[in-house]
């Protein structure tokens, strides 16, 4: 036996029954869009750089640009999350022509919530960020990006579906596949035609959004293309409102959450603010060593997460309707330890005995919260040393310090909370997420924070409080949706409303 079957056999018979399988299938679904993600951060990281070494006119105007940039897809990241929560739930029900229902509706309104972004964006460039406080020369500056990359907007949020809709299904590979090469090539072209390297023009922020023009426009005729030529979902004539209906219900909660984030980040920075220059520097810095380190690791696995639920639900969901008479509490054809009813006191499948779907999710939390231990706890520790090594000015890493340290040991909570969230999410229970977003950024982010400034008087201390306490609330908040609420039923009868737990695929 090799020495990983001897760790694996050792962990599961050291975990609770049908644990380790599930931690498995999770974290090799979710690795794939940790590396995607994680490289996507460093390109974007890249094209700060550049422009840092262009002008101060184009940090500012690159920055407010991809601030609008990114509220399309905050706006149109509730449909890809509906497409992926639907995917997996029809993946596990076996109804394929749902599925396709769905990937096509979905792509259709992400397109739509888009386009209206794209038009301003190449239109109103400058405009928009005059009036958001840019300078004359950061708005021109800006603005010639901006308008570069509006272009492929929609065709983005096509591809954005598309990549969900994928790893629903299983593939998360794919996508990561395509994305990485593309944000490779990116990176190195706006380097290239950014800065006029090996002898290119040096078109400046001009050179940084015409690369992310072709890297876009690329990457999303590919997926697009792939995902209905060759995936296992195509494009098909939309036919069933049903669909359309639970594509805006779970999808409204989601943007909303979104935009929640991005709206509660402009109160905190004024807060920091007050404290100086260094310390917003500070800040700004730890929360890119979060989004680089952290955040893309919580992302994977959440994501993980949803598909293993989203799935198992469909699979629970055909199985009650197959078997009305299974009333053990998991309507799935298992015992209550999860044991294959069939094979109870035999070896389980291949993959390991399959857990009913509340106990999956626990498992799941528990994962999510020793990885995130491990990544933030590190990151807190080696606080004083990242903040030296990202900051030469020694009171900007002053203040980074204590910043990396709050956000790594908050993260902690923070990126237990993406996985937790993540079985609501593939329920299609994205109130609870919502809820727990609005708490936590403007009761803990916002309020707690303010509040301890103006009322309590404290200093720079109030947003160290106020950060750890976001997470506090966020983690507090959808631990009450997963114990108290039934987000199993509910995803139960939205599969029954658009008829795939009696679909013949």
């Amino acid at each position: 036996m090799s020495l990983r079957s001897r760790v694996a056999a050792g962990l599961d018979g050291t975990l609770p029954t049908g644990w380790y399988p599930t931690w498995r299938r999770a974290v090799g679904l979710g690795a794939p869009v940790t590396a995607r993600n994680g490289v996507g951060q460093l390109m974007r990281t890249t094209d700060v750089v550049i422009s840092a070494a262009l002008s101060p006119a184009a940090v500012v105007g690159l920055g407010i640009a991809d601030l609008f940039a990114s509220l399309p897809f905050r706006a149109s990241g509730g449909v890809v999350g509906a497409s992926a929560t639907l995917t997996s739930q029809d993946t596990g029900a076996g109804a394929d022509a749902n599925r396709d229902e769905a990937f096509t509706q979905a792509a259709l309104l992400a397109a739509l919530v888009t386009l209206p972004f794209a038009l301003v964006g190449v239109g109103l460039g400058a405009e928009v960020l005059r009036l958001v406080g840019a300078d004359a020369e950061s708005a021109r500056e800006g603005a010639r990006y901006l308008a570069l990359v509006s272009v492929p907007m929609p065709l983005g949020a096509l591809a954005a579906v598309a990549s969900a809709t994928l790893e629903a299904t299983g593939d998360t590979r794919t996508p990561t596949y395509v994305s990485v090469p593309a944000s490779v090539f990116n990176a190195g072209a706006s380097l290239v035609f950014g800065l006029g390297l090996l002898g290119a023009p040096r078109l400046g922020i001009v050179g940084i959004g015409a690369a992310s023009l072709v890297a876009m426009t690329v990457r999303s005729l590919v997926l697009v293309g792939y995902t209905h030529l060759r995936g296992p979902v195509r494009l098909v004539r939309p036919r069933d409102p049903t669909i359309a209906r639970q594509i805006v219900r779970i999808g409204v909660p989601q943007s909303a959450a979104g935009v929640v984030t991005a709206v509660a980040v402009f109160p905190f920075n004024t807060l920091v603010l007050q404290f100086g220059t260094a310390a917003n520097a500070g800040y700004q810095l730890a929360w890119r060593v979060y989004t680089q380190v952290l955040a893309p690791v919580g992302s994977g696995v959440g994501r993980g997460a949803s598909i293993v639920v989203g799935q198992r639900l469909g699979e629970r969901a055909a199985a009650t309707a197959a078997d009305p008479g299974d009333d053990d509490g998991t309507a799935d054809g298992t015992t209550d330890t999860g044991t294959p009813a069939a094979t109870t006191g035999e070896p389980g499948p291949a993959d390991g005995p399959v857990l009913p779907v509340a106990r999956m999710a626990t498992a799941l939390v528990v994962l999510g919260g020793g990885i995130a231990l491990a990544l933030g706890g590190g990151v807190a520790l080696a606080a004083g040393s990242v903040a030296r090594l990202l900051a030469e000015d020694p009171a900007v890493a002053a203040a980074a310090a204590p910043f990396v340290t709050v956000l790594g040991l908050s993260g902690v909570l923070g990126i237990t909370n993406v996985v937790a969230s993540a079985s609501l999410d593939a329920a299609g229970e994205t109130r609870v997420p919502l809820a727990s977003r609005v708490i936590g950024m403007f009761g803990g982010y916002v309020g707690v924070s303010w509040g301890l400034y103006e009322l309590a008087g404290w200093g720079i201390e109030a947003a160290y409080a106020g950060q750890f306490a976001c997470y506090v609330l966020m983690i507090a908040v959808t631990a009450w949706g997963l114990a108290r609420t039934d987000w199993v039923g509910r995803a139960t009868a939205m599969l029954d409303e658009r008829g795939s737990v009696d679909s013949d695929g």
